[in-house]
């Protein structure tokens, strides 16, 4: 068994989350115990508000509004929802890659 700091399981835990990999395909790949990793993740506070620095990013489908949120053909409008914790927002007209580049210029 390897022994790691703390450090090296939030190392390990930002890796997960940017992988967007299973956690049991991501233990797998590394050799570590999903039981050991999901334990750490819990005594170390990992998922908690505030646990982790990523947060998902989810862009919803676009759909086809017009004025006034009524339907109009081919004018296409998407929506991404960010949820860090228990707060949320919603931001429409914009790309995933707007939001990115915001959280980039805010870090």
């Amino acid at each position: 068994m390897v022994r790691r700091s703390g450090e090296e399981w939030r190392g390990l835990f930002a890796a997960h989350a940017a992988s967007g990999m299973t956690e049991r395909k991501f233990c797998e790949e590394r050799g570590v115990c999903p039981k050991h990793f999901n334990l750490r993740k819990k005594q170390l506070g990992w998922g908690r508000e505030g646990g982790s620095p990523f947060v998902r990013v989810q862009q919803a489908p676009a759909k086809e509004v017009g004025h006034e949120g009524k339907a109009a053909p081919n004018v296409m409008h998407s929506s991404v929802l960010l949820r860090v914790g228990r707060y949320e927002w919603e931001f429409r007209g914009v790309s995933g890659d707007w939001v990115v580049s915001v959280m980039k210029a805010l870090a």
